[in-house]
């Protein structure tokens, strides 16, 4: 594997987030449809098992930046990251800015504050590319969630309609 993009310590042991590879194609789809099924047990509408296949996790990794979060080498989290986002943005989009999209913690590392390194670790990346800023977008029917990226210093810009789904459009701008 890569070398560590970040590293960090927690009670729980060595975490090292690195680039992912097409070695890591199954991690990936494992890692997004294990999540895809805790969510559909705990009745949230956002991702469907089936949407995640192999050659969607070729495509990611051929489009984006895609990263993974290892524990003992263990796969704990990821995201992807893209430099423009017309589907979701229209006008908006602006390929200044990183798009985070794919953000995910595996259930049994949830409450360790994983997903807020990885946000922090995103920031700081894009920060030292000269990016203008980041920015994601979140289902409108999860109020948690969206809480969770405002928490996180996510503003809210507007939402969007995507054929019949509501998501939220957030972003944090940098200043120069």
């Amino acid at each position: 594997m890569g070398d560590a993009a970040a590293s960090f310590s927690l009670p729980q042991g060595n975490f090292e987030l690195r680039r992912a590879g097409a070695e890591q194609a199954e991690e990936m789809l494992n890692l997004l449809t294990e999540a895809a099924v805790v969510m559909e047990q705990q009745g949230h509408k956002q991702w469907h098992p089936s949407l995640f296949t192999l050659d969607l996790m070729n495509q990611y990794l051929t489009e984006r930046e895609v990263y993974i979060l290892w524990h003992e080498e263990k796969a704990a989290g990821m995201f992807t990251l893209q430099y423009g986002d017309p589907a979701y943005w229209g006008e908006r989009d602006d390929p200044g800015y990183g798009y985070l999209h794919r953000l995910t913690v595996r259930f049994s590392y949830r409450g360790l504050g994983l997903g807020e390194k990885m946000l922090s670790f995103t920031e700081s990346y894009l920060l030292s590319k000269g990016a203008k800023g980041f920015r994601l977008d979140c289902v409108s029917h999860l109020p948690t969630l969206n809480d969770y990226y405002q928490r996180q210093g996510f503003q809210f810009v507007a939402e969007q309609d995507m054929s019949g789904r509501k998501v939220n459009l957030y972003e944090k701008t940098f200043s120069p």
